[in-house]
């Protein structure tokens, strides 16, 4: 566990792309097609390039990073089932077909795959270098120019899960970054060891980076040190959409955070407070986000806080559900997450955090 003295952890973000080298997914069990097209791409450092000789050894190196373009010949056993599924994990993925075979079964089922280009060996050197850059780079700007970058901030481990667990999930099936800042470790509520681990395993079934601030619990401010932390994930991040606590809440931290967000994420395009089990009947959403397909992975990434479920009866599963039927009522869903909205519009964050914000005209009520 970190103490006050030690100076804190950068968040871990994913890096800008702009600057980088395309990543390249080659998939091909000709091992000597797959050495010459590495050459040509390598050449002059024009993008990063990984091979693997079969489906198996591709889909681990699909979990471990973000690819722009997969190369593949379909020829490889599962070949085709490989690429259908790595094209509905990300839906930017672009995929290129390099193969020898031409016949019309074949050709069938690379268009079912949804494939961005086809090739037919032998392929030479520019035209295969131009054709997967091409590629590459289209996927690349898909990407940057859709995928949101999300933040959700917390004052205790658990805070974000109940609030906006089920728009978290949403997000993620977008294909979305999910990042969370947890300020406090939970002292108050329990042994920090236990919370800070329930916290990492709820965050890790939402696909969300998770970092820690080193505010003690229940003395969150809404002051410099706040703000800073704030401001720092806000920094690394650059995040489209932030959601964080409410004002109408009876729990100090949770108003402090409220507070200190506003101020440090004046820059950001979209800006929404949840509801916690401590907020007041003067929390009053208008927006309301069907959560009626994440219901399952909210409840999920809140029953791993088993040491606060049963300290509580608002974690329960069935008050949890109750509360997204009541507010999906207002919507016309099943269920929904009630937001109160800050600031929604499009576009990416200001450069300068700290520069002068347009007066936005907010949104009476937003229902997605």
């Amino acid at each position: 566990m970190k103490n006050a003295g030690q100076k804190k952890r950068p968040l871990t973000v994913v890096k800008a792309t702009g600057g980088e080298l395309p990543n390249i997914l080659l998939v091909d069990s000709n091992l000597a097609d797959a050495s010459q097209m590495r050459q040509w791409l390598e050449k002059g450092a024009q993008a990063s390039l990984d091979h693997a000789a079969d489906t198996a050894a591709a889909t681990g190196m699909m979990a471990e990073r973000e690819w722009d373009l997969v190369v593949i010949d379909p020829t490889v056993p599962e070949g085709f089932d490989f690429l259908k599924r790595a094209k509905s994990l990300d839906r930017w993925l672009a995929a290129l077909i390099v193969t020898g075979r031409q016949d019309p079964e074949f050709l069938q089922l690379a268009v079912q795959a949804r494939i961005d280009g086809l090739m037919f060996k032998p392929v030479t050197d520019a035209q295969f270098t131009k054709q997967a850059l091409l590629l590459a780079g289209e996927s690349r700007t898909r990407r940057k120019r859709q995928q949101k970058r999300v933040l959700a901030i917390g004052a205790h481990p658990d805070d974000v899960e109940i609030g906006c667990g089920g728009a978290l999930a949403k997000h993620r099936s977008k294909g979305d970054l999910l990042h969370i800042l947890t300020l406090s470790r939970g002292a108050a509520g329990g042994d920090v060891n236990i919370r800070v681990g329930e916290a990492e395993q709820a965050a890790e079934l939402l696909g969300a980076k998770l970092e820690f601030g080193n505010v003690q619990d229940g003395h969150i401010t809404e002051g410099i040190e706040t703000i800073e932390l704030i401001e720092a994930a806000i920094r690394e991040l650059r995040p489209t959409h932030v959601y964080t606590h409410s004002l109408e809440d009876t729990h100090q931290d949770h108003r402090a955070v409220h507070t200190a967000s506003l101020v440090a994420a004046r820059g950001v395009p979209n800006v929404y407070c949840y509801q916690a089990p401590s907020s007041t009947v003067e929390f009053s959403p208008n927006r309301f986000v069907d959560i009626t397909d994440f219901i399952k992975a909210k409840l999920t990434a809140i029953g791993v806080y088993k040491s606060q479920v049963s300290r509580s009866a608002m974690l329960q599963d069935d008050v949890i559900l109750a509360t997204a039927r009541y507010w999906g009522r207002y919507a016309g869903h099943v269920l929904a997450e009630p937001m109160r909205i800050i600031r929604q519009r499009d576009g990416e964050m200001k450069p300068d955090i700290a520069a002068e914000q347009p007066v936005v005209k907010l949104v009476p009520q937003s229902i997605d």
